[in-house]
């Protein structure tokens, strides 16, 4: 029987939270007999934190309640210190504010993945616009994208032009087929065991953002690809915990994410 272990994070989105836990129990109860799967979920809201609690047959559930901020990555990692993921055949990391179509673990569960695959990237189909947000990117980023990238958003002055213009143009043109990658979309990843194998656990230290190059390159830097296959499908209600923060702390994180992958990978 194989294994699933899902991690997410929740900062101040509990009715996302539960939303979502509906989802996994009702695509795990297509997979009863085939596939346990078990959900862990890190509370990062560190005011006005509620107890969660979420009872379901169908999964198990484990709830760390940090209640402080440590941001996307930073959670994941201290949960995986304590689940160690490389005991699961697939490692799902996940934002709360998406849903599992009813099938999504029933495709997981039936896919066939090879000993290079690292990464499976589902399609994220976006509920405000309708469009598939995945794949991030199909090619490597060259040396001169990210540091131009990196310049906008120390300036957002150029992010703003850039925002409005290239990257408007480009939204529209995410329909890609099933094969290689080299990115998927940051808010629903899923890993394979050999992943973490080959990788170790997740060890980002950047609070938010630029998610997908991390694991694209570490993907990358061991021998692994990237797999799109978009008859895996995930809803993405989108930006509901990412909301909450403002323009100068977005724009500043989004700059230590590539000025860090900048040092550490090109």
């Amino acid at each position: 029987m194989k294994r699933t272990a899902i991690f997410c994070v929740n900062y101040n989105s509990y009715p996302e939270l539960y939303n979502y836990l509906d989802s996994i129990s009702i695509a795990a109860k297509e997979v009863e007999g085939a596939m346990n799967v078990d959900v862990y979920v890190a509370d990062n809201t560190d005011k006005q934190y509620q107890e969660i609690s979420y009872k379901t047959t169908n999964f198990h559930l484990r709830v760390f309640p940090f209640h402080q901020n440590l941001g996307y990555f930073g959670a994941i990692k201290k949960m995986m210190e304590s689940v160690p993921p490389a005991n699961y055949d697939y490692a799902i990391i996940s934002n709360v504010d998406i849903r599992l179509h009813t099938n999504t673990l029933s495709l997981l569960c039936n896919f066939q993945a090879d000993k290079h695959t690292g990464w499976i990237a589902p399609a994220i189909i976006s509920k405000s616009s309708g469009n598939n947000l995945s794949p991030q990117a199909v090619h490597r980023y060259s040396l001169s994208k990210l540091r131009l990238l990196w310049l906008s958003f120390r300036f957002p002055f150029i992010h703003y032009l850039y925002a409005h213009t290239l990257h408007k143009r480009k939204l529209t043109k995410k329909t890609h087929n099933k094969g290689i990658i080299y990115a998927g979309h940051g808010s629903c990843i899923i890993l394979t065991r050999e992943y973490f194998n080959r990788c170790g656990i997740i060890n980002y230290p950047i609070f938010l953002y630029e998610e997908e190059i991390y694991i694209a390159e570490e993907c990358r830097t061991h021998g692994l690809t990237a797999i799109f296959n978009p008859s895996i499908v995930i809803h993405d209600i989108g930006r509901v915990s990412t909301g909450k923060t403002n323009w100068k702390e977005n724009y500043q994180w989004h700059a230590e994410g590539l000025e860090y992958i900048l040092k550490k990978y090109y």
